[in-house]
């Protein structure tokens, strides 16, 4: 914790696992649940709909709001710190905060979300397949003109040789192969 920021101040900080209930809803605290009902997860930023559900715990040291999915039980726990940021960067829609990226974050040894910064929400470009090599490139041209070969063969050779084709047909088949136009 840095001294130039008092303890409710601090960021908050991505932790290695958070725990869930079985609704699927943070703990904020750990110690005050039963541990065999706690299922520990990777954190993950998530999108949900949801709208304000208890602002009851305001008061004292730990200060928190809950906020409750729309179409589900679970619940999270918001510093309230965090809340005058979460009013100015969302939309709010009929008391549903929509649009929103929220990270889960400890604070204090305690769990919670927090709004996703502005310009971490955007989309990340999306991941490019390597090039093939160009022998692979080839290699993947000779496959379809193969396979061209086949179907025109197959259309109007009636299962004739190669050698006892129609001289256009040949012709047709050898530019196929050569790719050429």
């Amino acid at each position: 914790m840095s001294p130039a920021k008092s303890a409710h101040e601090q960021p908050g900080a991505i932790p290695a696992a958070v725990p869930y209930d079985q609704y699927g809803s943070i703990i904020r605290d750990p110690a005050s649940v039963d541990p065999d009902t706690i299922t520990w997860q990777k954190p993950t930023p998530f999108t949900a709909l949801l709208h304000l559900h208890r602002t009851n715990g305001m008061r004292g040291s730990a200060r928190y709001v809950t906020w409750k999915d729309v179409h589900g039980p679970a619940v999270y726990p918001m510093f309230a710190d965090d809340l005058p940021r979460t009013i100015r960067g969302t939309i709010i829609d009929h008391g549903v905060i929509v649009g929103a990226t929220w990270v889960p974050i400890t604070r204090r040894g305690e769990y919670g979300i927090a709004l996703k910064d502005f310009h971490e929400q955007e989309e990340p470009a999306p991941e490019t397949e390597p090039r093939a090599s160009p022998a692979e490139e080839a290699a993947a041209r000779y496959i379809d003109r193969e396979h061209v070969v086949r179907l025109v063969r197959a259309a109007f050779s009636m299962g004739e040789p190669e050698e006892h084709l129609h001289p256009d047909l040949k012709n047709l088949i050898r530019h196929i192969r050569e790719d050429q136009p």
